[in-house]
């Protein structure tokens, strides 16, 4: 039946109209979408000489998430619209010559369920050109709400973003980090000095002459409603390092809406002696000369983060913003080569640190060694009141006893201060009686022991502070225990009642798990043998083989766990993937999400191994996960390895990926760029397409010519191929690896703007949140 000129297909409910013989459900539609062919993206392409490149076909590099089903671009932004080529003067009645795109992009509701399934894969390796212009002119805008610009690329990300019309008045999250200051924090000495220099001497990004003026004018496109007074602009979560501070003071002191906007300040340390320090290897230089230059230097460098901060506040002070939340700074040794820097720390004025401390509700301190005078630096930091702070991190890398006492105390202090301390991170390597034993914080929900001593009273003080607490939901131990500690930490009901997330060695793992603790994220520090604790080994569990560095207790199934993070550090990484079902025991794991594995494997060699032997410790690993019926994800670090081939060598010699794996991330250490990929099955597409396995909503109709057609060309191929078994093979094939772009990691929390902290190591290594009833991609986080 026709009406006013309209197909009967217009009378069909909305979804009927695009789902044809080859949709049968939304499933299918999402299948068939998310198999339109990917690209890299633009911004992760950007060229070294600094030079951009327009939109074009590809998108730039956001972080996208799971959104708000309704996805609506904010009325107080300008719209991005399609040209008018596309999209004509307005919405015009279906007709019979119009297109079921047209039809689609008419109902607004299809288009948001389609963009949700986008937003979850990264909508920016789209090639969009090949969808639509239609199609691209309403994602554009969500591809930008979420951006991360190194500094070098600025002026790549102001090309891009001019090159559609209002597209920088969409963006509302922005991280801009340090990438040249990321290359010389890499280059630092190291506690662990088993790593050879030649791992981590990447070549340095390349900085623009003009960089800091392009910053400026990409700040500038940002800065979009002239009408107000400081503009509107995105969320601003900004890692630099030290000593480009000033610089950046400088070229943004004229834009009061960056300082208005900024959430977050990580300083991390960028220190270089042969730039920064006059004359270190000329020859005569005396160690007296050089200590004054590093003076002169930390000097320079104080000056220009009180004169940063005070802008800050004052700015949001005016505008009575609340933007402003963490502060931290990022460390390396005092210790620098062959001569004593004496002091990272900046030491900032009380006249500076009070208005930033009545704003910041979260502050790290990541140190690697600290001198005397940062210990003063330290006590100045936090001598005043922090009225919101919420979490506190202190971690020292390196195990010293020279400062120990003072840093303690300055901590305890500060702890007892604050009773609004929900996480306390605190990770010094005490010696002796814990210095916290005593304090109390009663919102506190994550915290940190660090005891290494040997003593049992010193060990018993563990137990002592958490027998205080009822909600301690994440908790971190040191890793070089004995069956003594889990017993003693484990021992505490409301503790195994209450916790989620336990980092800490094999043993105490052992004791939680045995003591029914529904633990959802365990992550396993060190790779001891796990000596047989005959107190509780009546059910004559074996510790024999490999299962000896099992953290199960028992043969009993963990239903709870959803995530597991070996971190090995004696085994190499042959002997963990040839005996990973031993180790891991998946059989007890039915519920097991995702699984990641760093081994530290020697580092003995000149040369990492080659990537065609990472891609067969990939092949070796997957063919041996095939079981995990429910693994959605997995995470691999290695030193010695080098990055994956070629996603079509690569899936060369992988042919065997475990039957829900959605993702796997390989991380080499000091590398730039940590790779992912997303796992694409082309199976039930397949199945679709040939009306097999599906249901339709509306009541059985007679098959039409074109199906009986094509059922018997399925049949014919069926013969042809059974002929040919090799073929068979090849085309048998549901699922393939595709490796995503370096901007898939990183997530925003759309709430308060802040970042993830990638230099923590006890939340980053995983793509899921576990602590919650059921894991969620954490780049889905509101």
């Amino acid at each position: 039946m026709e009406e006013d000129g309209e197909d009967a297909s217009s009378h069909k409910p909305p979804l009927a109209i695009i789902l044809n013989d080859n949709f049968h459900s939304l499933a299918t539609l999402k299948l068939q979408l998310g198999l339109i062919p990917f690209s890299e993206a633009m911004v992760e392409s950007w060229s070294d000489n600094g030079e951009g490149q327009t939109a074009g076909p590809t998108s730039g590099a956001s972080s996208v998430r799971s959104s708000h089903p309704s996805h609506a671009p904010d009325s107080k932004r300008p719209r991005l619209e399609p040209s008018r080529s596309v999209s004509g003067q307005g919405p015009t009645p279906s007709t019979s010559a119009e297109s079921a795109a047209i039809r689609f992009f008419n109902v607004p509701e299809l288009l948001s369920l389609v963009l949700r399934h986008f937003d979850y894969e990264r909508t920016e390796l789209i090639v969009l050109s090949s969808v639509s212009k239609r199609m691209r002119a309403n994602v554009l805008p969500r591809l930008v709400e979420t951006l991360s610009v190194p500094l070098t690329k600025a002026k790549d990300a102001g090309i891009y973003l001019e090159s559609e019309p209002g597209l920088a008045s969409h963006v509302r999250y922005l991280r801009l980090w340090d990438d040249v200051g990321r290359h010389y924090w890499n280059l630092r000495p190291l506690p662990d000095e088993r790593i050879p220099m030649q791992y981590r001497n990447q070549v340095s990004p390349i900085q623009p002459k003009d960089m800091w003026e392009q910053l400026r004018n990409l700040l500038s496109l940002l800065h979009t409603n002239t009408n107000a007074k400081y503009g509107q602009m995105p969320m601003i979560d900004l890692s630099i390092g030290l000593s480009s501070i000033g610089h950046l003071h400088t070229h943004v002191d004229q834009n009061p809406g960056f300082f208005a906007k900024l959430v977050a300040l990580r300083l991390v340390d960028d220190f270089r002696p042969s730039e920064q320090l006059e004359r270190p290897h000329k020859p005569g230089t005396t160690g007296k000369q050089v200590n004054h230059s590093v003076h002169g230097l930390l000097e320079k460098n104080a000056n220009d983060l009180e004169g940063f901060i005070q802008m800050v506040c004052k700015v949001q002070d005016e505008v009575g913003s609340t933007t402003f939340r963490f502060f931290g700074i990022t460390a390396s040794a005092s210790d620098f080569g062959s001569f004593d820097r004496v002091r990272f720390l900046p030491c900032l004025s009380q006249e500076v640190l009070i208005p930033l401390a009545k704003r910041i509700r979260h502050l790290s301190i990541v140190l690697d060694q600290v001198s005397g005078l940062d210990v003063l630096a330290y006590r100045s930091l936090l001598a005043p009141e922090w009225p919101q702070i919420q979490t506190f991190d202190i971690r020292i890398d390196w195990e010293q006893q020279v400062w120990n006492e003072t840093l303690e105390k300055t901590t305890l202090s500060f702890c007892q201060r604050h009773p609004t301390l929900t996480r306390a991170g605190v990770e010094i390597h005490e010696r002796g009686d814990p210095y916290w034993r005593n304090s109390t914080l009663p919102q506190l929900t994550a915290c940190s022991l660090k005891i290494n001593d040997l003593d049992y009273d010193a060990r018993k003080a563990n137990l002592e502070f958490l027998l205080r607490y009822n909600n301690i939901q994440e908790l971190t131990l040191a890793e070089d225990q004995v069956h003594e500690d889990g017993e003693l930490m484990s021992s505490h009901e409301p503790l195994r009642k209450s916790l989620r997330f336990l980092r800490a060695g094999p043993y105490a793992v052992r004791h939680f798990l045995g003591r029914n603790t529904r633990l959802r994220h365990v992550q396993v520090m060190g790779d001891e043998e796990a000596e047989p604790d005959y107190d509780d080994s009546e059910d004559g569990y074996n510790d024999e083989g490999p299962t000896r560095w099992s953290i199960f207790p028992d043969g009993r199934s963990y239903s709870s766990i959803t995530c597991i993070d070996y971190i090995f550090n004696m085994l190499s990484i042959d002997h963990v993937f040839d005996n990973i079902v031993s180790i891991l025991c998946p059989t007890q794991l039915p519920n097991l999400k995702e699984l990641s594995i760093y081994v530290w494997d020697g580092c003995c060699e000149d040369v990492r191994d080659s990537s065609h032997l990472s891609a067969l410790l990939i092949k070796q690993l997957f063919e041996q996960l095939d079981g995990c019926a429910e693994l959605r994800a997995v995470r691999v670090g290695c030193d010695g390895v080098d990055d994956l081939p070629s996603d079509d060598k690569l899936n060369e010699m992988v042919q065997v990926l475990p039957p829900r794996l959605e993702y796997l991330t390989w991380h080499v250490p000091f590398k730039p760029t940590t790779h992912h990929y997303r796992v694409v099955r082309t199976g039930p597409l397949g199945r679709a397409a040939e009306g097999v396995g599906t249901t339709r909503p509306t009541r059985t109709r007679a098959p039409s010519q074109k199906a009986v057609q094509a059922q018997a060309q399925v049949k014919a191929r069926t013969k042809l191929n059974t002929a040919k078994p090799e073929l068979e093979d090849r085309k048998s094939r549901t699922a393939r690896l595709e490796k995503l772009p370096n901007s898939f990691r990183p997530k925003v929390e759309k709430g308060t703007g802040l970042w993830e902290d990638l230099d923590d190591q006890r939340r980053c290594t995983t793509l899921f949140d576990h602590t919650g009833d059921k894991p969620v991609l954490r780049y889905a986080w509101r």
